[in-house]
């Protein structure tokens, strides 16, 4: 499976912000912390988001582990599920981690079923016990290393929680089939929603092609009807997330806590690409910006004066 070289890790720990001694040593005296660490700032600083299938003249989505470096890491870019999570796999094979990347169906929410496999995340092993990583679902998403044991909960960005359990599904047909189901809550006090499930099968490849190529080219498809892009925020210390920012379509949210508002309203593209830059850091190019114009996504101001 694919590596990076120790130049380009370099490079990849200055695009999250990480700054530690030494991250190979830390990785082997305290894997779990090493890579708490790690997730946290990957997560704050490349962001989750389907740009490329609006801003671009041609709308494809590469999952090349050095095509994704290029685009992440020198370009600033995020990316979708398949993306981030294959280049967060490629990071820590490379300092040694031992982990697969497994497939994930997500729920339609509120009460819908679930859709094909269209979800992508990593299972790593440390001292014999198996942890869910995710760096690339979304607000609901799991900000840490969940170990997989039934009916574990944690608190994610406080006040949700999350939860994963072993079990089968409404939808199978054989009951003794068990999947591992991870579900959130907005806080204590409200009900469970479960948001995907993944099964412990290592996935190849050629695999996430498939489910990329329709994640990226179908009508119905979350990422092609919507521009998104979405980062955590990290306490003061830098450390801990502790909130979400979120451009969806024409506005900017922020969520501290339980605390969330609309800090920017987007009328037209300029605006909504000023926004990308600003809340973001994303910028992109005269070319990129054009390859928006005629899709549905696209931001047309309808008022009198931008």
């Amino acid at each position: 499976m694919h590596t990076y070289t120790d130049e380009q890790l370099a490079r990849y720990f200055a695009r999250i912000d990480y700054h530690h001694d030494n991250v190979r040593q830390h990785a082997a005296e305290d894997p779990l912390a090493c890579l708490t660490a790690l997730q946290a700032h990957q997560m704050a600083h490349v962001p989750f988001e389907s740009l490329s299938l609006h801003y671009a003249r041609h709308r494809v989505i590469s999952l090349n582990p050095e095509e994704l470096f290029t685009k992440v890491v020198d370009r600033r870019r995020g990316g979708y599920c398949m993306e981030l999570n294959t280049l967060f796999a490629g990071v820590l094979r490379s300092l040694g981690f031992t982990l697969f990347s497994a497939g994930g169906r997500v729920r339609q929410q509120p009460d819908g079923g679930y859709k094909g496999w269209d979800h992508m995340v990593n299972i790593i092993t440390i001292t014999g016990q198996r942890y869910l990583v995710d760096v690339a679902f979304g607000s609901h998403g799991p900000p840490q290393p969940v170990p997989l044991q039934h009916d574990y909960e944690f608190v994610g960005i406080a006040p949700m929680r999350g939860r994963l359990q072993h079990r089968s599904l409404a939808e199978h047909t054989d009951d003794g089939q068990r999947v591992w189901v991870y579900s959130a809550q907005a806080d204590e006090a409200a009900p469970w929603n479960d948001m995907y499930h993944f099964v412990e099968l290592e996935f190849l490849p050629g695999d996430f092609e498939v489910m990329s190529a329709r994640t990226s080219t179908a009508p119905t498809s979350f990422f092609v009807q919507s521009v998104m892009c979405m980062t955590t925020v990290l306490d003061e210390a830098g450390e801990k997330p502790v909130g979400v920012r979120i451009l969806h379509r024409d506005y900017v949210k922020q969520r501290i806590g339980a605390e969330s508002e609309i800090i920017e309203k987007l009328q037209w593209e300029p605006q909504r690409v000023g926004a990308l830059r600003k809340h973001f850091g994303i910028e992109l190019s005269p070319e990129e910006q054009n390859g928006i114009r005629g899709l549905a996504s696209e931001l047309r101001f309808t008022g009198g004066h931008a």
